[in-house]
């Protein structure tokens, strides 16, 4: 009756020591500059898309009916809302 999982004393297991434990614990977790430039990136990206998108609308206004502008602005806002919560969430994870 023996477990797959070897034996914390197993002569085969590398043993770590804390740093090393340290490391691995922030292995999973980005560096500073990468989650900056990340989140530069996507909330740059949404802030784009809600200025164009919305000067794009303006221009073509006259030839859209109700619903159609309020689909697009729906659609616009949320595509932009969306990447600039996604920056903010890059950064802080």
């Amino acid at each position: 009756m023996s477990s797959s999982t070897p034996h914390p004393t197993d002569p085969s297991e590398p043993q770590l020591s804390e740093e090393e434990k340290q490391r691995l614990r922030l292995a999973k977790y980005d560096c500073l500059p990468c989650r900056l430039t990340g989140a530069a990136a996507f909330t740059g990206l949404g802030g784009y898309m809600l200025i164009a998108g919305r000067r794009q609308l303006a221009a073509e206004q006259q030839n859209l009916t109700r619903w159609q502008l309020l689909a697009r602005k729906g659609g616009i806002h949320g595509i932009g809302i969306g990447l600039i919560a996604a920056g903010l969430y890059r950064l802080v994870n």
